[in-house]
C-alpha cells in the first residue's frame, strides 16, 4: 500500500527511524525527529510500552485481553480505553449508516465454511448484525450479541494515534508511526505518502499517487489487505464495486475506519462523509475508475485528474 515514506525537516535534528515484525500481528515501522539520540531513544520506549499496553486491551488474539474477558462477561466496569473504543464503535456505526459494524468477520467465516451460503441461514446472520451488539445498562457496556466482535479497523488506528502522542510527549519534534498501513504523524514537518495500486502486481511499479502528510493520518483498506472478499454487513453480501479505498483524516483512528466504511459505501455517500468530516478519500472501483474528493486531490502532490 505505502512506499518511500519520509520526513522533512529544515532544521538539523537528531533522525532516527526503526522497524519491527510481529507487532500487533503485522509490521511497525518509526520514524522520529529529535534533538539527540538518547531523546529518540527515550519517545522509543515509551511509543512501544503504549502499543503493548493497549494491545492487552484491544486484542483478539489474547483470551486474558480486556476486550476478550469483557465478551466472556466480564468484568463489570471496563477501562477508559475500552469504553473509548465501544462509544466510538457505536458511533461509526451510526454515521456510516452500518458500513462498519464489528461483528461482519461473522460474514466471512461463514463464506469461508461455504462459499454459497444457505439463504435463510446468511439472512438470519445478516438480521443478527442489524440488531444492536450490546447495550449500556447502568453506564456500562453489556454484550447482548453472540456474534464475536473485532475492532481491529477502529482499534489499530487508534493504537497508532495513541503511540505517537506518546513519543511526542517524551520530547520527539517530529513522529511517524505507521503500523501495518495505518500512518499517524504529529509535527509541522510534510511528509510524503504513495499509494501503491490495487491491481499492481509488483513492488516495483509506480504507484497510484502520492499525497502530503502532515500532523494527520491516514489509512488505506481493501482487497489487498483484508484478503479476497470484503462484506457488506447490512446486505450480507460480498462488496464487488470498490477494490481500495484511501482515507486521510486528522487522526488515524478515523482514517482507519472510515477506509473501511468507504470500501462498503456507494461513491455518493462516501464523498458526502468525507466532505462533512472534512476527510479526503481516494476510491478504486472494480472497472479501474479512481475517484477522489476535492480535499484529497488538494493533498496531491502531483497534479491529478480523475478517471470518471
Amino acid at each position: 500500500m505505502l512506499k518511500t515514506l519520509r520526513l522533512c525537516s529544515s532544521r538539523p535534528r537528531y533522525r532516527y527511524r526503526a522497524q519491527y515484525e510481529g507487532v500487533l500481528g503485522t509490521a511497525l515501522e518509526l520514524q522520529l525527529l529529535t534533538h539527540t539520540q538518547a531523546q529518540a531513544r527515550q519517545a522509543e520506549a515509551q511509543l512501544l510500552l503504549e502499543i503493548d499496553r493497549l494491545e492487552g486491551i484491544y486484542s483478539v488474539f489474547h483470551p486474558n485481553s480486556e476486550l476478550m474477558r469483557w465478551q466472556a462477561g466480564a468484568p463489570d466496569r471496563v477501562s477508559a480505553d475500552l469504553l473509548w473504543l465501544l462509544r466510538h464503535a457505536e458511533l461509526w456505526q451510526q454515521r456510516t449508516e452500518g458500513a462498519f459494524n464489528p461483528a461482519a468477520e461473522a460474514l466471512k467465516a461463514l463464506f469461508e465454511q461455504t462459499p454459497q451460503p444457505d439463504p435463510e441461514r446468511l439472512e438470519a446472520l445478516r438480521q443478527e448484525l442489524q440488531a444492536p451488539l450490546w447495550d449500556w445498562p447502568m453506564g456500562q457496556p453489556r454484550k447482548r450479541t453472540a456474534l464475536r466482535l473485532g475492532f481491529n479497523a477502529l482499534a489499530k488506528g487508534r493504537i497508532a494515534d495513541q503511540a505517537a502522542t506518546a513519543a511526542r510527549q517524551a520530547g520527539a519534534q517530529e513522529v511517524l508511526v505507521n503500523l501495518g498501513g495505518d500512518l499517524r504523524h504529529l509535527g509541522t514537518a510534510p511528509l510524503l505518502v504513495s499509494i501503491a495500486h490495487p491491481f499492481a502486481n509488483a513492488d516495483n511499479l509506480p504507484p497510484l499517487t502520492a499525497v502530503r502528510l502532515c500532523n494527520q493520518g491516514l489509512a488505506t483498506s481493501g482487497l489487498a489487505q483484508r484478503g479476497p472478499h470484503l462484506f457488506d454487513p447490512r446486505t450480507a453480501q460480498p462488496v464487488t464495486e470498490v477494490v481500495q479505498a484511501t482515507v486521510v483524516a486528522s487522526d488515524a483512528a478515523t482514517a482507519d475506519v472510515l477506509a473501511t466504511a468507504f470500501c462498503v459505501l456507494p461513491w455518493p455517500k462516501t464523498q458526502a462523509l468525507a466532505d462533512a468530516l472534512g476527510a479526503g478519500c481516494l476510491v478504486v472501483r472494480s472497472d479501474g475508475q479512481v475517484l477522489t474528493n476535492g480535499y484529497f486531490e488538494r493533498l496531491m502532490e502531483t497534479p491529478w485528474r480523475r478517471t470518471v
